[in-house]
């Protein structure tokens, strides 16, 4: 089931049972469909928990400015469709959207390339309400979330745990000084001529948990489009945005607790652009893992199916964690994930067959690993280095001076 997916994520049931026969094994199609019942799916997802244990990589990105960092966990999720008959079990948001659905919550520890945890839940669940994460923060360590995540608890229960958080801000969240006086964030930054501000605040009215305030001014055409699609948004929801809410569009802002003397100004706005490997990890998910297709309509079989190539994106990415920059910092070269699974993909028949054999193993992985070498990469940027080699570039050619007290003219 695993390696079929690999090596065919639209696999029928006749594509299964011709990896079967591959294997030795003769079987029909209806054989394998007798099979993918109630205990393929309490152990497929036995297998998939075992699985998200072993394949673990302890090689960390070659950055310094990254290892400040014990791990940087990155927290975002994305909703598969279901059919209707699972309604019950995951339902959906309802309205205009499916009536059934999963949603898959993620926490991808960006350091060292790991799946940290995947939790299912139904559709209609709010991120603000999953805190399961919340468990897995170590001391040392950075969690990046975008607004959907946004909790001032949240945020002091990370930071109780001496650990770090780094979020946009959440408009209308009331913010005062260290000495407990209300800030109007809209006039204080009409008022300043510079292109960013460092505030040391405290949030909200209860908890006063202390952080780092960081708002940098937005280009015009940037500020614009924002401001644009706040405003259909809210026409959708029968809603008039305010003055203040659109004016804000001008900044980006963020808040985190990170001292300045581990990440200046530039520094944060580079991390938090981090955030966008989720998104790349989900769209190579649905896009080339097979996530966003599962066939049938019977519950066991789309949960074996869902369960067996969950397994298969945990092999993918623990092939692909170690070799993300394997020509080290300073080179603006970036391994494409989509390159490597399709390079996986050709040899899924051949790793399957080898796994009763260490030494026919070895031998696989070694000319898919030579594959990957040559044929894994992303072409060379010229102009706009990834965010890895931005902050390789910002870490080693800039004076950390003129980062904490000019950010302006290196943001701009």
């Amino acid at each position: 089931m695993v390696f079929g997916f690999i090596e065919n994520p639209k696999g029928s049931l006749n594509h299964l049972a011709q990896v079967s026969l591959d294997l030795g094994l003769e079987i029909t199609p209806q054989g394998i469909d007798e099979r993918i019942n109630e205990h393929s799916v309490i152990f497929l997802k036995e297998m998939f928990n075992q699985a998200m244990e072993t394949f673990k990589n302890d090689q960390p990105l070659p950055l310094e400015v990254l290892q400040q960092f014990r791990a940087i966990n990155i927290l975002d999720s994305s909703v598969k469709t279901l059919p209707d008959n699972m309604v019950e079990e995951y339902p959906g948001c309802g309205g205009d959207g499916p009536q059934a659905s999963v949603k898959v919550q993620l926490m991808f520890e960006f350091l060292c390339g790991n799946l940290k945890e995947i939790v299912l839940q139904p559709g209609r669940t709010p991120d603000q309400a999953y805190r399961d994460y919340l468990q897995l923060i170590e001391a040392g360590s950075l969690t990046i979330v975008d607004l959907g995540y946004f909790s001032v608890n949240a945020f002091g229960n990370i930071a109780d745990q001496e650990a770090c958080f780094l979020s946009r801000y959440l408009y209308d969240t009331r913010v005062y000084t260290l000495d407990g006086e209300k800030i109007d964030l809209l006039s204080t930054l009409q008022s300043t001529t510079a292109n960013s501000i460092d505030l040391d605040v405290h949030l909200s009215t209860k908890q006063r948990l202390r952080c780092r305030l960081i708002a940098v001014r937005a280009p015009q055409e940037v500020a614009n489009r924002r401001r644009q699609k706040a405003i259909k948004s809210a026409q959708c929801r029968g809603r008039t945005p305010s003055k203040a809410y659109l004016a804000l569009m001008d900044w980006t802002i963020f808040i985190t607790n990170v001292p300045s003397a581990m990440l200046a100004v530039v520094q944060v706005v580079l991390f938090y652009r981090v955030r966008w490997q989720i998104e790349l990890v989900f769209k190579l998910w649905k896009g080339y893992c097979g996530l966003g297709r599962i066939a049938g309509v019977r519950r066991e079989r789309v949960l074996t199916e869902l369960y067996a190539k969950m397994i298969g994106i945990v092999l993918t990415h623990f092939l692909i964690a170690p070799l993300r920059m394997p020509e080290g910092a300073g080179v603006n070269r970036e391994i494409s994930p989509v390159q490597v699974h399709q390079i996986l993909r050709r040899f899924a028949c051949q790793t399957n067959q080898a796994l009763t054999s260490l030494d026919a193993l070895v031998n696989v992985l070694e000319k898919t690993l030579l594959h990957i070498a040559r044929f894994g990469f992303k072409q060379k940027r010229e102009k706009n280095p990834n965010v890895c080699h931005a902050l390789d570039l910002v870490a080693t050619y800039l004076d950390f001076t003129l980062l904490v007290s000019q950010p302006e003219e290196v943001l701009a």
